[in-house]
Order: C-alpha cells, then structure tokens, then sequence
C-alpha cells in the first residue's frame, strides 16, 4: 500500500509540473512581443498539456482497482500510445522551430528531423504489429520514446540552449533560465527516452519516474522564470517609445517656438539691411565719419542679436552631455525666455528675481523645463493677460514659481496632470509627456514640481532646487549610477 501511495504521488505531481508549464506559457500575453520564440511557444504548451494528461493517464492505470475488462484493453493501449506519440511530436515540431529561428541557413535540413525520426520508428515498429497486447504496447511505446521523445528533447533543449545566446542584449538573467530550461529537456529527454521505465536507481533503489518528475519541476523553474524576459522586452520597448515620444515632445515645443524666433531673426536683419542701403546712397564717409560709425555699430549689434537667438535655438534643439554645472537660475530664465521671441510680446511677463546662489543643474534641461512650464501657462493664458516668474530662498532649497491667470485645472484632474500621457489639449496638440518629463527632470536634480490651481483662477507651478556645497557631488553621483 505504502508503494502505491507513492507511485499516485509520483504520477499526480509529476502531471502537474507539466501543466503548470503549459498554464505559464498560455496565460502570457506575447502578441507584443518581437522575440520570434513567442510565435512558436504554443507547440511547447501544447507538448506540456498532453504530456499532463499522458501522465495523469498513467496514474489512472496504476490506481488500484479492478482489472479492466478485456474488450477495453486494447482501447486503453492505444490512448496511452496516441497520448505520448501526440506529446513528443508537439515537442519535436518545437525544437525544429526553434532551431529554424536560430540557424535560419540550415532550414532545409532541420525541417528533415521530425520525418526522419517518424522514418525511423516505423521501421522499428513495423515488424511487430499485430494485436495491441499490453507486452506489444511496452515495445512501442518504448520505441515512441526512443525515436521521438529522445529527439524530441534533445532537438528542443539544444534549440532553447542556442536561442539565450540572442537574448543577453534583454536580460542575461532571462538567458541562463532559457539555458537551464534547455539543459533540463535534454535531462529529462535522456531519462525518458533513452533510459526505460520501471528502471531502480542504484543504491537508492528508487524508480527512474522519480528522477524524471525531478527534471520536469526543474523544466518548470526554467520555464516560469524565463519567461521574465518578455516583461524585460515590453519594459525596454516601454522605455524606447517614451525617449522617441520626449523628443516628440521637444520637437513640438520646437514647432512652436519656429516662428516667434524666425520673426525675432527677420526684424535684426532688416535693420541691418536698411542700414547697409542707407550706407550705399550715402557717400559720407570722409565728410562725416560719425554717422558712418553709427551705422556699422547698428550693423554689428544687430547681426549679433539675430546671431545670440540662432545660438539659443541650436543649444536648446541640440543633445548634449549630462555634466552638472553651477547655474545661475535667474540667467537661465532670462535666456529661456529669449527662446520665446515674439510670443513673449503677447503677454506680460513680469519678472520678480530674488537673489538665490547657483544650483547644480544641467542646464539645458533646465531650461526645457522652464520653457515647457512658461509655454503652457501661455496656453492657459488669453493674449495680453499676466503671467509671472519670480525666484527666491526659501531655507536650503531655491524656487522657481511660474504663475498665470489663465483658466486653471479643475480639482479632479489636477493629480493626473503629471501622469505620462495625459493631456487635455487636442488630438495632435500634444503628447501629454511635456509635465512628466518635466518632473523626471526635476527628480534628476534632486528637485520637484509642485501644481496649485484653481478652475478659473490660474495656476502656480513651483520648482524647487537643493541648495548646499554638496549637491554638485551628489548629482554627479546620481547620473554616474542611473548611467
């Protein structure tokens, strides 16, 4: 009694590691997925189902009960040998797919294998057909294993093995359990197929099922961990779409800034050119000089002027290095708003700079936060309303308070307004990553964004900087470890 016991333990477990790998694989959403593996992973579920059931049928058969009556023997023979020869051809046709995958030059010759092994057990099967007899039925099915489940494995196993070596660029973690799971079929495929059942184990006097439940669990320890890997790629695709749609973002904020600086640039170059036709009609030079050097002096300050706006807008469309710097907060305001040409005449901007030490910043993205904030305010804000910047010292920290007049943000929305994504411009105005981006930023410098409004009254967007001799350590810090 005690043995029978432990053969139902045996079979029911050794069942469900099976089903469970089944389970994990199709309850995983891969439909997203650009590994290639994720488009033939339902023949291994399929391989794990049935090999579930064969087990669990195994079980049924060892029960203790009656015999069976002798009509239905060769019925029951014949389930048993469909359910192992159905599970190993599943897993067969999984590793000549995954073998395709990774040696794409070689197709021919792997898609050969599942023929030749079904070639080959024919020919050692053939010779002893007749009536299904429980002796006949262990032959086959032997041959089943020998022929097909060895293979099988082994072609499964070798294929999962060479596969991880594509996938460290993902996760190396997610490689090695592809590895582990591809050693643990190649394991299993040797105990099965290779070694015949009701074999004892030396010394342990142990059956061979035992060692092949072993490795079946041990195959579902790989399994279920490497498939981590999809939530490794949908979190570096993730990653991926939200820098193409920051920049997305920066190039939209470029778009609005295209033509206030073109106008900007337009209105220093007339007056150059206006000076240089006055200076053609004018032959004063020997009798006075003076007017002359007026006009060159209005020449170059204008050239420099269109020259200092055409330098904003590179630095500010340019990528560059992420190097803290002791930066001047009311400075970089004022070249931000040089950014802005001549939408700033639309509105009133007061300024209301307080004295406040350098700050550790990269400053370019400083200023794309500043500029995103003041823009948005200008979009809340009817043309000719106030809107107003002022900076100070409150305790350690500086502050950068950015406030409009425009419509605020009515209450319920006003927590989602940093959420990536969320926007309540229209289709095609926005992104709604510009104010996510803004706090990443903020977080980056040791900093944070804080949003006060009310509906109809305006909206308050403060910045609020780290002071003290040793934050420029810290961030530098801070970006070597994200680096």
């Amino acid at each position: 009694m005690p043995s029978e016991f432990l053969v139902f333990l045996l079979y029911l477990f050794y069942g469900m590691a099976f089903f469970a790998i089944g389970v994990s694989i199709t309850s995983r959403d891969t439909s997203a997925s650009n590994l290639k593996i994720a488009g033939v992973l339902w023949l291994f579920a399929l391989f794990a189902y049935s090999h579930a059931f064969h087990e669990w049928f195994e079980l049924y058969r060892n029960l203790p009960s009656p015999e069976f009556p002798a009509p239905f023997i060769p019925l029951i023979n014949f389930l048993k040998l469909g359910l192992v020869f159905v599970s190993f051809s599943f897993l067969l046709l999984f590793g000549v797919r995954v073998l395709h995958i990774v040696f794409p030059a070689k197709g021919r010759f792997i898609n050969l294998l599942p023929f030749l092994a079904v070639a080959l057990l024919l020919a050692a099967t053939v010779p002893q057909w007749g009536e299904l007899t429980p002796a006949l039925s262990q032959a086959i099915d032997t041959r089943i294993r020998n022929f097909i489940g060895f293979p099988a494995a082994f072609t499964a196993g070798l294929g999962l093995i060479f596969y991880s070596r594509t996938l460290h660029h993902i996760s190396s973690k997610g490689a090695l359990n592809f590895t582990g799971a591809g050693l643990a079929l190649i394991t299993y495929g040797i105990l099965t197929g290779i070694i015949p059942s009701g074999t004892r184990l030396p010394l342990l006097g142990a059956p061979i099922e035992l060692l092949r439940g072993l490795s079946a669990f041990a195959m579902l320890h790989f399994v279920m961990h490497a498939l981590h890997t999809f939530d490794e790629e949908r979190k570096l695709l993730t990653e991926e779409r939200l820098v193409r749609f920051a920049k997305s973002e920066k190039l939209h904020s470029l778009g609005k800034l295209a033509f206030g600086v073109a106008h900007e640039i337009n209105n220093p170059l007339a007056n150059v050119s206006l000076n240089i036709e006055l200076l053609k009609k004018e032959h004063l030079i020997s009798s006075n000089p003076e007017r002359m050097e007026k006009r060159f002096q209005a020449i170059e300050r204008n050239l420099e002027r269109a020259s200092n706006i055409a330098k904003e807008l590179l630095v500010f469309a340019t990528d560059r290095v992420t190097e803290f710097v002791p930066t001047d907060l009311n400075k970089l305001i004022d070249s931000t708003l040089n950014l802005l040409g001549a939408r700033r005449k639309a509105y009133q901007i007061d300024l209301n700079y307080g004295s406040l030490p350098e700050v550790s910043a990269i400053p370019w993205k400083l200023e794309e936060v500043i500029l995103n904030v003041i823009m948005n305010a200008m979009e809340a804000t009817p043309e000719g309303g106030s809107i107003t910047i002022a900076t100070r010292q409150d305790a350690s920290r500086a502050l950068v308070e950015i406030i409009d007049m425009g419509s605020g943000i009515p209450a319920d929305q006003i927590h989602r307004v940093l959420d990536p994504f969320y926007t309540t411009k229209e289709v095609g105005k926005g992104t709604g990553l510009g104010l996510s981006i803004c706090f990443g930023i903020m977080e980056m410098h040791g900093g944070s964004i804080e949003l006060h409004s009310r509906e109809g009254q305006g909206t308050t967007v403060t910045l609020s900087f780290p002071l003290g001799p040793d934050r420029f350590l810290e961030a530098a810090s801070g970006v070597a470890d994200n680096g």
